[in-house]
Formats: C-alpha cells, structure tokens, sequence
C-alpha cells in the first residue's frame, strides 16, 4: 500500500488545489475526520477474517513487542531536542482530544465487531478512503524546509526503539532474531511485514509481525492527541514510523505542532524505503 502511486496522485493533487485556492472552511476539517473515522472501522474489519485461535496466540506476543517498541522510541524522542516551544503543541484544530479519541477508538471496536462479519472487501475500500484522506490533509497541509531539516529525530528514534524491542524480544527467547527484527523494522507497514515474514518463516510469526506493525500503525491514531501534547510532531511522526507519509500523517499534521506535517512526511518516506531495502536482507541473513 506505502508504494501505491494513486497515493501520491492524491497527495499531490490535494497539496496543489490547496496552494492554488484560498478557500478554507471547517467542512474540510470534518471531513477529513469522518475519512479517519471510516479508515479506522475498514482496518478493524480486515481483522475479522483472522481466526479467534490464532489471534488469542498472537496478541499477546504481539501486543509485548508494541509496548517496547512505543516504549524504547518514545523514550528516546524525549531525550532528543525535538524543537517544540511549549504553549505550541496539541490539538491545533480546538476540540475535545478526550472525546475524539473516544470517536477513533470506538470505529476501531466497531468495524472489528459490526463490519467485519459482513465479509465486507475491506482491503479495497482502504485504499480509496486513503486517497480522500490524503488529498484532505494535504489540502491544509503547510510544508517548511526547516520541518524537513528535523526529521532525524524521528528517525533516530524509530531506529533505536525499533532495534532496542527486537534484542529484548530476542534476548527473552519470545522470538528468533530474524522474526524480531523483521517485525520491528517494518516500522508500521503491516502490509509489507506481515505476508514477507509469513513467507519466509511461516504463518504463525507472519502473523505476530502483521499484528505488531498493525497495532502499532493504530495505537499511534489513538495516542496521538497525548503525545502531541507531550512530545509534538517528532513523537507522533516517531510512533507512527513509516505510516507517518499516509496514514498517520493527519495525525501529525493535527496534533502536533505547526510544521509537524511536513516533518511526519519526511519521516515517514525515509522509513518506508529503509523498511523495502532492510526487511528482506533481514529475512536473508536470517538463513529463511
């Protein structure tokens, strides 16, 4: 999905209508949040088609791996200059964030429970409710060289928490090292890590990296508003790892402060590619 050219078309598309007019109303904001709302419940109903069985297997290494890898980058995302001035973070669009993230949450549960036993082709609708997305947030997006100059934070910190979760998971014997590092270098692309670590190592640890990389992509929706408070752009951007560049990046873009988008896109483009190039070399060593 990260490598989908329409997402860019869409993108683009959005950033340049939004350049070229000066139309502004808050129906754009509501919508791009309905968009997120009917992203959230497509993702919880592509979960449906797993079997109870072997989710109650994976959830829980899965769910131990998110909390180091959060745990680990955010970690480091504090003790890093992130250039944020305080009284310049959180919720820039106004807005309950308590009660939105209730919203968030509640399509999450929702489209797992409600949607997902309608067999509906989830996987599909994803990709095109993406597209508006993007085209919504880039509409309103505001992009600065300087964000761009930043974004090595992020980075470092997606990189040291990411590499931090594997050698404990590997150091506890919870997983093998290729399966640990592959999961955790996939930075939240769940599309790419989850069906390359089924391949090569099988299902089971196929499914722990889809999960991960899921949950991972879907704690950072719902823990944006608190980290933008504390840690701004450069901990949403970090937490959303390569998702940073589509799915996350509204998030940034809201929650964080101003610039944040920007930096969230260059954050999330450079681990996207860095997850295509290592994952197989990874898997590779790893004698798959």
């Amino acid at each position: 999905m990260a490598f989908d050219p329409f997402l860019y078309v869409a993108f683009i598309a959005g950033f340049v209508a939004g350049r070229l007019t000066r139309w502004r109303s808050p129906w754009v904001e509501r919508a791009t949040i309905g968009s997120v709302v009917v992203l959230l419940g497509l993702l919880g109903s592509s979960l449906h088609s797993v079997a109870p069985a072997l989710l109650l297997n994976a959830v829980p290494v899965s769910l131990l791996f998110l909390g180091l890898i959060m745990g680990a980058t955010l970690a480091v995302v504090s003790l890093l200059p992130h250039g944020v001035a305080t009284g310049d973070r959180g919720d820039r669009a106004g807005g309950s964030r308590g009660r939105i993230v209730l919203v968030f949450a509640a399509a999450l549960v929702l489209g797992y429970a409600g949607l997902g036993p309608l067999g509906l082709p989830a996987s599909s609708w994803i990709e095109y409710v993406l597209y508006l997305l993007l085209a919504l947030v880039a509409f309103d997006l505001q992009l600065h060289r300087a964000d761009f100059a930043r974004f090595w934070v992020p980075l470092g910190a997606a990189l040291v928490g990411s590499t931090v979760a594997a050698g404990v998971m590997v150091a506890l014997s919870v997983l093998p090292a290729s399966a640990a590092f592959a999961t955790a270098f996939g930075f939240g692309w769940y599309t790419l890590s989850g069906p390359l670590v089924a391949a090569r190592l099988g299902p089971a640890l196929g499914l722990v990296a889809f999960l991960t990389n899921f949950l991972r992509e879907s704690t950072t929706m719902l823990s944006a508003p608190w980290l933008g408070s504390r840690l701004g752009g450069a901990g949403i951007a970090a937490a959303g790892g390569a998702t940073s560049m589509d799915t996350t990046l509204y998030f940034a873009n809201r929650f964080g402060e101003r610039g944040a988008g920007g930096l969230a896109l260059s954050t999330g483009l450079a681990l996207t590619v860095l997850a295509s190039a290592a994952l197989p070399v990874i898997l590779g060593l790893g004698g798959a």
